[in-house]
């Protein structure tokens, strides 16, 4: 079964001194996924062209869109906007677009705009990238530079290119048309149960197989695993010093706003799951460790270990086939922000029933290039159903240049037990809210008014301007490696 590389879309890569976003692209069904590894690789082999002080890079390929999508910044261009980025076949231009988005992971680089999105007027193909035949190069004043795919994408594209030569691919995911011809059979739980190997390697070395049928992160952007090894020496006991200070500049700022500040870490699915894994993992990584330690008195922190210290429910609180929540974990995690928020909320939260279930590929799927499938459980239609009522979205906007972050939702609801307006910065655990595993879904049917935002930094912009009564900061344990900025 050959793969679909009419949809073959490569993550995002950072240069060798920026740390990689913090909700890097997940690949899907029709997706291909390259990891660039430990970060500095190849610094003593630039990907750029020999053009002084232009960076960037060609990150994503749609070839179902025929769009083109990354990063350019020219340090000697007085308006990075001016810059143009080019595609060309054969030496014809087919597309042509300016910078026009920003991008946090690029704050060290410059504040200005450097994400470009770069449709093409014709179709192209990984074959025609790898070739050389369709080349993307940035143009200010006389400066010429080509933006490179980075080696372990130049590799990727390769690859996806001898495969369209030859037809013949490794493992993959069905087609659309074959996915959509057995829809009825997964909706009905027409599902077999299949005996792998645990420590099965996704096709991209990311992730890995475990036991009693989770998939596991191990790799990707952060490089999951080796933080479990880290040596607690002066450069982390830094690190979570330099955490300290943040998060008492959070508490501090939301104070001076009439606000109280909420924090919380979520861990891995590989610390909370972590006798499934299939290899040893003793517990939270270092970093987390000492986090929690530091803050286990801390009126503003909720500890994202504690609810699932002693689990006892039939359902894991992690999905199989993906690095998130369940419902029955969002719901235990929610529970634990509501006795700091709202305390009269604790009850209907753990009242809720999950009886309903179906079927659905996890973020984890398409790194195996297997249709692996999780079962999701979720609440009744009657649950919350009170408060279901006066929900109204108010607020859904998706940055122009795409990626998670910078999204925003928000709700009203007046029918909500708790007449507190809370905003929450954090990341894909929160979610748009569309189903009990996110917990932006609690929050939305839960607070009078909720707010999100996508992303590791408070905006106090937006904090002055929507004067929440509780401000709350979520991150992963993943992502502690990088210390945010406030």
């Amino acid at each position: 079964m050959g793969r679909n590389t009419s949809s073959l879309v490569l993550s995002p890569v950072s240069i060798d001194d920026v740390p990689g976003s913090e909700d890097s692209h997940q690949p899907g069904l029709t997706e291909y996924c390259t990891q660039r590894g430990r970060r500095g690789r190849n610094a003593s082999r630039s990907p750029f062209a020999k053009v002084d002080r232009v960076r960037g890079y060609a990150e994503r390929f749609d070839f179902d869109k025929h769009t083109i999508r990354g990063w350019v910044y020219d340090a000697e261009a007085e308006d990075n906007r001016d810059v143009r980025v080019v595609a060309t076949f054969d030496g014809e231009i087919i597309g042509e677009t300016s910078p026009s988005a920003t991008r946090s992971d690029l704050q060290r680089i410059t504040t200005q705009d450097a994400l470009f999105s770069l449709e093409c007027s014709r179709r192209f193909t990984a074959l025609d990238v790898a070739s050389g035949r369709l080349l993307v190069k940035s143009h200010s004043d006389d400066r010429v530079a080509a933006l490179s795919l980075g080696e372990d994408g130049l590799a990727a594209m390769k690859k996806a290119a001898v495969e369209e030569l030859s037809g013949v691919a490794t493992p993959t995911l069905w087609s659309r048309a074959e996915r959509d011809a057995v829809k009825l059979h997964i909706e009905a739980g027409n599902l077999s149960p299949m005996l792998m190997p645990a420590r099965l390697p996704s096709m991209d070395g990311s992730a890995v197989t475990g036991l009693r049928g989770h998939l596991f992160l191990t790799g990707g952007t952060n490089s999951l695993l080796p933080l479990y090894d880290e040596p607690v020496d002066d450069a982390l006991m830094s690190r979570v010093d330099r955490w300290m200070d943040v998060l008492a500049q959070r508490v501090e700022g939301c104070e001076a706003r009439g606000a109280r500040f909420v924090q919380t870490v979520i861990p891995e699915k590989l610390t909370v799951l972590r006798h499934d894994a299939p290899f040893v993992i003793d517990g939270p990584t270092p970093v987390l460790q000492e986090i929690e330690n530091r803050l286990r008195d801390a009126d503003f922190y909720v500890s994202g270990l504690a609810p699932f210290d002693e689990w006892n429910n039939a359902d894991d609180p992690f999905l199989m086939t993906d690095t998130h929540f369940s419902a029955i974990g969002a719901q235990r995690m929610f529970s634990a922000l509501a006795a700091q928020i709202d305390p009269q909320l604790v009850p209907l939260v753990d009242a809720v029933r999950m009886y309903q279930f179906r079927y659905a590929v996890g973020d984890l799927t398409g790194r195996f290039g297997l249709p692996f499938y999780s079962r999701i459980v979720e609440p009744s239609d009657g649950e919350l159903a009170a408060y279901a009522d006066g929900i109204m979205m108010i607020e859904k906007y998706i940055p122009a240049e795409g990626g998670m972050r910078g999204r925003r939702f928000g709700w009203t609801n007046s029918t909500a037990p708790s007449r507190l307006k809370v905003l929450v910065f954090g990341n894909s655990f929160f979610g748009p809210g569309d189903f009990a595993g996110h917990l932006s879904w609690w929050g939305k049917h839960l607070f009078s008014e909720f707010h999100f935002l996508w992303g590791p930094n408070l905006d106090w912009d937006l904090v002055d301007q929507l004067k929440p009564d509780v401000v709350v900061g979520q991150t992963v344990e993943r992502f502690l490696n990088r210390v945010a900025a406030v």
